[in-house]
């Protein structure tokens, strides 16, 4: 095989110096590459400097070299930012979010747009964070750090698949500080007692009615919201008291069953009798209850309560009423990881004292004759 020399050539305009060498690309056509040198000594090095590169890189290095961030977000896009495909109950392709990482996409195409991935380096990353962090949402307040975190994680990971196919040398996300900051994270703990349960529920009448169904269903089965807007009545049985979640409609993918209460029973009846008596017909048949919710909050005087706090307040009970973390983890669907579902946990004050009253208990049945004496000095 004849040896690639390239050449070195000064264009007789300009005065320049210029090392180039010839190759063919991915689809067999011949293209070169050149670059610019200082003086003829320089273009000698300039031209061994691209033929070591050839050598070891191939096509590719040459090819790498001339990427942007928006050639990568159409890789990312083409190959990888597809909806989800699920065959016999998990995902082999595509992701369940598409529409709002497509979003991330278009916020990285807006920073980065023409910057070349040879030419990206950690401080550009880094202050695309930092920029991040001091964007508004649409409601005119601070964007979270959750948000931002989602941010960096999706461009660490199409830098992943640059990494990959080999177009850069290194995930920048390697070569600095940490750039993701979960433990960071403000984390919700809201969680309602039973008073302020019944009374949103309550609060789901007139106009708000139709909401009812599936808050209660929110409260009783600790499922997301697309898990229940997604329900079938073909996914109900009444007789066994068991609603049927598919693996498609989940979060991650995993098919799981959960119990009908006796209030929720009796919603899921009335709604039966008041449909079309379609197997497959939505069982609430809401896609947005967003408004009707802030509504009903208002009207109860609960602040700063979200729909997916009460599937946090489903974990909470089952907390209280003594089920294991394991056992809870199964019923909102986690994968495994029980920190997860220690999230979804809050034991608030009430359960604190629980916890003191129960120890005080057991202290005094092992020596009851200091207990009144401790008592009267502790109070006073």
């Amino acid at each position: 095989m004849k040896q690639r020399t390239g050449q070195i050539f000064e264009n007789k305009k300009t005065g320049e110096w210029i090392s180039r060498v010839c190759y063919k690309n991915n689809n067999g056509k011949r293209t070169a590459v050149q670059r610019k040198a200082e003086n003829k000594t320089h273009a000698k090095q300039v031209l061994k400097e691209l033929l070591e590169t050839l050598e070891k890189g191939g096509r590719k290095a040459f090819d790498a070299e001339k990427l942007t961030i928006n050639d990568l977000c159409d890789f990312y896009q083409k190959h990888y930012l597809k909806p989800a495909q699920v065959i016999n109950g998990r995902k082999v392709s595509g992701l369940r979010s598409h529409v709002t990482v497509n979003g991330y996409i278009k916020i990285f195409r807006e920073y980065f747009g023409g910057i070349k991935l040879k030419e990206l380096t950690y401080e550009d990353i880094r202050s695309f964070r930092d920029r991040m962090l001091k964007r508004s949402t649409h409601q005119s307040t601070r964007i979270s750090l959750t948000t931002v975190n989602r941010y960096m994680a999706y461009l660490r990971r199409i830098l992943a698949i640059a990494e990959r196919n080999e177009w850069i040398a290194k995930n920048l996300f390697k070569c600095g500080d940490v750039l993701i900051h979960s433990a960071d994270e403000i984390k919700r703990s809201r969680v309602l007692t039973i008073e302020e349960s019944q009374r949103l529920i309550d609060c789901c009448i007139g106009t708000r009615s139709h909401i009812r169904p599936i808050v209660i269903a929110a409260f009783d089965t600790g499922c997301r919201f697309n898990e229940l807007a997604t329900l079938t009545f073909r996914q109900i049985n009444l007789t066994e008291g068991i609603i049927s979640i598919l693996a498609e409609n989940t979060k991650t993918f995993r098919a799981r069953e959960v119990g009908i209460t006796i209030r929720l029973g009796c919603e899921l009846k009335k709604l039966w009798e008041k449909s079309d008596k379609n197997l497959d017909s939505l069982v609430f048949g809401v896609k947005e209850i967003r408004w009707a919710f802030k509504s009903a909050c208002r009207e109860a005087k609960l602040e700063n309560l979200r729909f997916h706090d009460l599937r946090r307040c489903h974990a909470t009970r089952l907390d209280e009423l003594g089920f294991s973390i394991a056992t809870i983890g199964k019923q909102l669907g986690h994968s495994g990881d029980y920190k997860v579902t220690l999230r979804y946990i809050s034991r608030d004050k009430q359960n604190i004292r629980k916890v003191v009253d129960a120890l005080d208990n057991h202290q005094n049945l092992a020596n009851p004759q200091t207990d009144d004496a401790q008592t009267s000095e502790y109070l006073n």
